[in-house]
């Protein structure tokens, strides 16, 4: 059988040049359908490597931040003990440390940092209280706290006796009128026990029976007193005082209006304000600074004191206009001393790195104050002379890391 001819113009075209030809344009179609595969892999790949090691540069610029800003905080530290400054931390502190860690560059990155004192803040570890070994509930600071949520919410629920109940190292002591315990947590839709003891993070809060999303982050669109709400994160800690007390140098208004009504028992945000401002002007050193703005209590107060004195045999006498006054000051000193300070010990330092499109974020709670590994020798001499014999030549150390945490 012989092959038809086509002519087409000057060329020949055969039946078996035409399959040839379209075989030739389908393993073309193939070859080219295989190689932009592979590109697009290879494109895909390459992307990947690029955001490994970008995510790789934010990470190492985010940790070189938070080194900067104990580098800062360090420095202030050694130029109050080399000028003999009072221990005071405020944000009008020359060495503006409340300024965090500007942008910086870093290799291909950008890192910065801010610097938060946790001291500031509303300790909720604080709220129970050891006295010989025995848990005491620390009235005073309930009371603020419920003061808070008070101003925070306009909801009628107050989530201070679930916290309590989450705290309260005990599961089958009698609940708070409006608390949790292990029974309500187990029963929920996706179950976990109560606590029962100090929190490791102030994001337990969100664990919490009341403590929604809402009530957690806040609104930045609605007001609280003048200010848009913030995360409760900026007004409580579980890493400040041990006894509750709050740096007023560096806490904001609210949580200065509710110290001061947990203790006096009059909540005045206007107070509260007085206060805050009064500190951004001139740090506050001592008691006697803050004594003229706290209310003198009426009878039946906490701060007031009584023109009646018992004597030591049990009979009662008039105190003077002067011993008078005398008492209020003294009581006045004594609540001031329970209820602020002037310095702080744990800090909050962000570091935010950045490389392209890549952000990543290192969130450390670090607790400055010299450290001597020496200290711990005794107890450790149970376990061998060669741990004496490693902490010999040690050197003090000025910051130690109760908890950090990477956001990406």
């Amino acid at each position: 059988m012989k092959a038809k001819t086509l002519f087409t113009g000057h060329i020949r075209v055969t039946d078996r040049d035409g399959v040839a030809l379209l075989l030739a344009l389908v393993f073309i179609t193939l070859m080219a359908a295989l190689v932009f595969a592979f590109l697009f892999e290879m494109q895909v790949d390459a992307s990947f490597a690029q955001n490994q090691g970008a995510d790789f540069e934010a990470l190492l610029a985010a940790r070189s931040a938070v080194v900067s800003g104990m580098q800062i905080l360090a420095e202030h530290y050694a130029d109050m003990q080399d000028m003999a400054m009072p221990p005071v931390d405020s944000e009008l502190d020359g060495s503006q440390w409340s300024l965090g860690v500007p942008f910086e560059p870093l290799n291909d990155a950008t890192m910065h940092a801010s610097i938060s004192d946790e001291y500031g803040k509303i300790n909720l570890n604080a709220l129970i209280l050891y006295e010989n070994g025995v848990p005491e509930p620390n009235e005073p600071l309930i009371q603020a706290l419920r003061h808070f949520f008070l101003e925070r919410s306009d909801s009628d629920y107050d989530p201070v006796d679930a916290i309590l109940d989450w705290l309260d190292y005990d599961d089958g002591d009698s609940t708070e009128p409006d608390g949790a315990e292990s029974d309500y947590y187990l029963s929920l839709e996706s179950p976990y026990p109560c606590k029962n003891g100090p929190m490791d993070s102030i994001e337990e809060l969100l664990l919490i029976k009341g403590i929604t999303p809402e009530l957690y982050f806040g609104n930045a669109e609605e007001q609280s007193g003048s200010l848009p709400q913030e995360p409760l994160s900026e007004y409580l800690t579980v890493h400040g005082d041990w006894e509750g007390r709050v740096n007023v140098n560096t806490a904001r208004e609210e949580v200065i209006s509710a110290l001061v009504g947990g203790h006096t028992g009059t909540m005045d945000p206007a107070l509260g304000q007085q206060i805050y401002e009064e500190a951004r002007i001139a740090p506050m050193e001592n008691a006697s600074q803050l004594r003229p703005f706290l209310p003198m209590a009426a009878e039946g107060g906490r701060v007031g004191a009584s023109q009646r004195r018992v004597l030591e045999d049990g009979s009662e006498t008039v105190m003077s206009e002067q011993e008078l006054r005398r008492e209020q000051r003294l009581r006045q000193n004594d609540a001031v001393d329970d209820m602020f300070r002037y310095n702080s010990n744990v800090f909050r330092i962000r570091g935010d790195g950045q490389m392209d499109d890549v952000l990543v974020r290192v969130e450390a709670f670090v607790f400055r104050e010299p450290f001597d590994p020496r200290e711990i020798e005794e107890p450790l001499s149970s376990l061998g002379i060669q741990y004496q014999q490693e902490f010999t030549d040690a050197p003090r150390q000025l910051f130690r890391i109760l908890d950090w945490k990477v956001v990406q």
